[in-house]
């Protein structure tokens, strides 16, 4: 599966800058695979939006991190995701 930015939410699984546009984001659910995968997503400053080491993980379980944010982002950076899929509610 490749990036998806046209709806929302955004479905996210690769990493990589996804829009340098200020983007309104209300939440972020990320279901990793693996215990241990991290997550790291920054603005276009390199301010950490999210970071965080799964503890918990199996596709079969269906576990989820959620992040909710509701306010303006400066860009949207994935710049680490070790597995899983990321889904990025926008307004």
């Amino acid at each position: 599966m490749a990036n998806d930015t046209t709806g929302t939410p955004w479905t996210l699984d690769t990493a990589g800058v996804i829009t340098t546009n200020s983007v309104y984001v209300k939440r972020i659910i990320w279901t990793p695979t693996t215990d241990g995968d991290d997550i790291l997503i920054q603005d276009n400053g390199g301010h950490n939006v999210w970071a965080y080491k799964a503890i918990a993980a199996s596709s079969n379980q269906e576990i989820e991190y959620e992040r909710v944010i509701d306010g303006p982002v400066s860009g949207f950076n994935l710049a680490t995701l070790d597995h899983g899929t990321v889904y990025v509610y926008i307004r």
